[in-house]
Formats: structure tokens, C-alpha cells, sequence
């Protein structure tokens, strides 16, 4: 029985967009650096974030539904954990945020491989996509393929992740060319703010869950 590529192949691109477009911590986070380092230092970043999207595809399809469980009995550990994580992240960026007068020498940005570290890391305390990836596979009809071609379906997810992270860096680089230095500092501020709130709303959720639970 042949299989149709072009379905499966647009399942991955409708799974990668799902869990790429909703604008979380980690968006907020590329379109700063964008901002900052330019779309090189984006890109970067970028293609950090849709590497780690696509090897959670692959952890959820090597081992389906099974994962669900597993994190399930970990209880709000995990997510009190990330949300920990991202109030810290928000908390020294806030600190090191830029000056709203020009400064006299320029910093050096970051190397790309500590910005591609950075947010690989970032990208993967959230078990969140994992357990997205595998109730998604696990749902998916037999009759669509998946389990004689799984690599056309991660190829559909790892594009269309790379595709959105790169339309959020292209926005930031864009608007750094234009922001001046007092803009960029306010920028930094809010930008922070929101991954500070972000993280909080984490651990609020997940705390208020325990006690619900």
C-alpha cells in the first residue's frame, strides 16, 4: 500500500505551527536578540528553538503516548521548575538590560554557539511539547502512514517551527534598525517583564493545579 507523502508531510507543518505560533517566553526571547545582535544573531537562535521542536517530534514518535504518563507522575514539578527558570531568565535580563544613553564601547555580542546553547536549553525544560507531539501522534489515523514514513512528518514540523521562529526574528531585526537607544532599553524592559510574567503564571498555575488535584 503506497503512501501519500504530501497529507503527512502537511500534518507536520499543521503540528509544528501549532505548537510554534502561540507567542510564549521563547518568542518574546528571539525577537529581543534579533533586536540586539541583528538577524544573524536570530537566526541562530532560531534554528536552535525549531531543532529542539523537532527531536521532541521525534522523542514523542519513538515513544507515542507512553511519554503522557511518565510526566504526568512528576506532578507540577516540571512546570514550577520552567516557570523558575524563565523568573530568573526575566530577572537578569532585566538587570543587564541596556542603558538608554548611548555607550561609549559597544558590547560583544554573544558567539552564536552560546546563543544556539542558550536557547536550545531554553527551548527544552519545556516538556509541554513533548507531551504536545506525543497525544498528537498518538491521535493521528493509521491510515495516514505515519508509522512507514515518521521522517516526513518530523520534516513537516522542524519546517514549519523554523519558518515561525524566523518570522519573529525577522520583526525584531527589523525594528532594532529603526528603534533608537532609549527605545531599545524600554523594549528590553517590557520585553523582560512579560517572560518574568510569563514564568510566574507558570508557577501559579501549576501550584494552584496541585491543590485542585
Amino acid at each position: 500500500m503506497e503512501i501519500e507523502l504530501g497529507p503527512l508531510f502537511v500534518g507536520g507543518l499543521l503540528a509544528g505551527w501549532g505548537v510554534a505560533v502561540p507567542l510564549g517566553a521563547i518568542g518574546v526571547l528571539l525577537m529581543w536578540e534579533a533586536l540586539a545582535g541583528g538577524f544573524g544573531a536570530g537566526a541562530v537562535a532560531a534554528l536552535a528553538v525549531a531543532l529542539v521542536d523537532g527531536l521532541y517530534c521525534v522523542a514523542a514518535l519513538a515513544i507515542g503516548a507512553a511519554a503522557a504518563p511518565v510526566f504526568a507522575s512528576w506532578g507540577a514539578a516540571p512546570a514550577v521548575g520552567a516557570g523558575l527558570i524563565l523568573l530568573l531568565l526575566g530577572g537578569l535580563g532585566l538587570r543587564r538590560r541596556p542603558a538608554a544613553t548611548v555607550p561609549r564601547d559597544k558590547p560583544r555580542p554573544p558567539s552564536p554557539g552560546r546563543v544556539f546553547a542558550t536557547f536550545a536549553g531554553l527551548t527544552a525544560i519545556n516538556p509541554a511539547t513533548l507531551l504536545y507531539f506525543g497525544a498528537l501522534t498518538a491521535a493521528l489515523p493509521p491510515s495516514l502512514g505515519l508509522h512507514r514514513a515518521p521522517a516526513v512528518f518530523v520534516a513537516g514540523a522542524l519546517v514549519a517551527s523554523l519558518a515561525w521562529q524566523l518570522i519573529l526574528v525577522a520583526v525584531g531585526a527589523f525594528a532594532g534598525g529603526r528603534i533608537g537607544v532609549r527605545g531599545q532599553a524600554l523594549l528590553s524592559t517590557c520585553g523582560y517583564g512579560v517572560v518574568m510574567l510569563l514564568g510566574a503564571a507558570a508557577v501559579v498555575a501549576a501550584l494552584l493545579g496541585l491543590v485542585a488535584g
